[in-house]
């Protein structure tokens, strides 16, 4: 049984990104980093800051490279594609699903549940946690593997992101020190420190990334804990009423909906 076009569209499983989606990304950060770069200094050589680009985001990508598996740092892009720009799905979209498999269990009964398609994962291990009327402990131990997956999951595309706003600074700095070492004293002016300048505002970019990264995350174990419980629930008692209120005391007041 499939959900309809309306149905599906409530939870989306995690989908690889093609390159051509992760370009554009990757040249907003780079627009955003000279913009807040050229706004901290008086730079206005453009030499200057293709120089300044060139050692903060060549060292920055070759740091990455040398710490990161490829398969580790795209999965990293994917991430901030699909949760730091898209925001990812929401606590909400998940009782509104559970809410439809729990009309699905009392029209179809459980079989009907285990023949549900959709394109989310998680959904569909519940509905088939559900069709095959599992006891709490298979349906926690299911919990706890989904909870500790995106906690790596997370940790792992988090760590790219914040190893790339160490390695900014790091090699804005080092890029400031060598063109103060080279500079005479009347020479050094605001353009001297635009490779720290720029180092840090990509560091800036990141943080803010990271941040919006844990947020999601935080939505994500909520999302897990709502349709996994939400298996329980249906099997104990399939009331729609119920199950609403009980599903939305699992989220927590200021978690974006």
């Amino acid at each position: 049984m499939l959900l309809t076009a309306a149905e599906n569209s409530l939870v989306h499983k995690q989908q690889s990104v093609n390159v051509v989606q992760v370009i554009p990304l990757l040249f907003a950060v780079m627009s955003l980093t000279v913009g807040l770069a050229l706004f901290l200094s008086d730079a206005t050589d453009f030499v200057d800051v293709v120089q300044s680009v060139i050692v903060v985001f060549g060292g920055s990508l070759a740091g990455l490279l040398l710490s990161f598996s490829i398969a580790q740092i795209v999965q990293g892009l994917q991430l901030a594609l699909q949760r730091g720009v898209y925001g990812g799905s929401a606590p909400r979209q998940m009782i509104h699903a559970m809410l439809k498999v729990c009309e699905v269990s009392r029209r179809d009964g459980l079989l009907g549940v285990a023949e549900i398609r959709s394109n989310s994962d998680e959904l569909e291990e519940v509905c088939q946690l559900i069709g095959e009327a599992s006891k709490d402990t298979s349906i926690r131990f299911a919990l706890d593997r989904r909870i500790a997956n995106e906690k790596l999951f997370h940790q792992m595309a988090a760590d790219v992101f914040l190893f790339t706003a160490v390695y900014a600074v790091m090699f804005g700095l080092l890029g400031s020190l060598l063109r103060f070492a080279n500079a005479s004293a009347e020479a050094v002016s605001g353009s001297t420190f635009l490779p720290f300048i720029c180092g840090a505002s990509l560091a800036i970019i990141m943080v803010i990334l990271i941040a919006r990264l844990r947020a999601a995350h935080v939505r994500e174990l909520i999302i897990a804990e709502i349709a996994y419980r939400g298996a329980a629930i249906i099997l104990e008692d399939n009331n729609l009423q119920r199950l609403h209120a009980r599903l939305s005391l699992l989220v927590p007041a200021g978690v974006r909906a």
